[in-house]
């Protein structure tokens, strides 16, 4: 099989499963992304997604969705390519108000504690940020910087709870400086950590 039909394979097997993601995590454009970035966002997000879980299932716990409008009845599933024309609804947002808006707009199949926002370096260096819902919680009002493929592999150990947004801020924070992007080479580097001390028994 060719290569470029291996890809649009791949692309439609993905497609397949998108409406199948038990959760969605809502990424808020604040600022002009174009949809080729967009695009770029949904597979890195959707193959950091998919490397949070070992085994045969290729379907991740969740994906992206970029929201493009406010009547969140009208969406069904997470974000596919390629990203239509879409005129966002929360340009110009400070974090703050994204917030709240998210936390009086609720949506059922959308995480309940995260959310991303896109902003002017969202197309300029390829990096979002990861915020979190709750502002009465410690460190409530930080947000993490994330290239795409780290978007969502963050977000969902915080949305099942399996840590505190405290202790990532602070994890963050302390391994790579306030500000600095968590990306994939950290994932990749955290895991072979972790492979070598399984290897020696510790």
């Amino acid at each position: 099989m060719p290569p470029e039909t291996r890809s649009q394979t791949k692309q439609l097997q993905r497609e397949d499963r998108v409406d199948q993601c038990k959760i969605m995590f809502p990424a808020f454009v604040t600022a002009p992304v174009p949809l080729r970035i967009l695009d770029e966002l949904i597979d890195e997000a959707w193959e950091g997604a998919s490397s949070v879980l070992s085994g045969d299932d290729p379907s991740p716990a969740g994906c992206i969705c970029v929201v493009t409008t406010e009547d969140l009845d009208s969406i069904e599933h997470g974000s596919r390519k390629p990203m239509q024309p879409f005129e966002s609804p929360f340009l110009g947002m400070t974090d703050d108000e994204v917030r709240t808006w998210f936390n009086e707009h609720r949506h059922p199949n959308f995480a309940s504690g995260t959310f991303t926002v896109l902003d002017k370096d969202t197309a300029k260096n390829k990096t979002c940020r990861i915020g979190y819902t709750d502002i009465d919680a410690e460190e409530g009002n930080k947000m993490i910087t994330t290239d795409f493929y780290a978007s969502i592999y963050i977000q969902i150990p915080l949305d099942v709870v399996v840590i505190s947004w405290f202790e990532e801020v602070h994890n963050h924070e302390l391994v790579l400086g306030p500000g600095k992007a968590y990306t994939r080479k950290h994932i990749e580097e955290e895991k072979q950590e972790v492979a070598d001390r399984v290897k020696r028994g510790l």
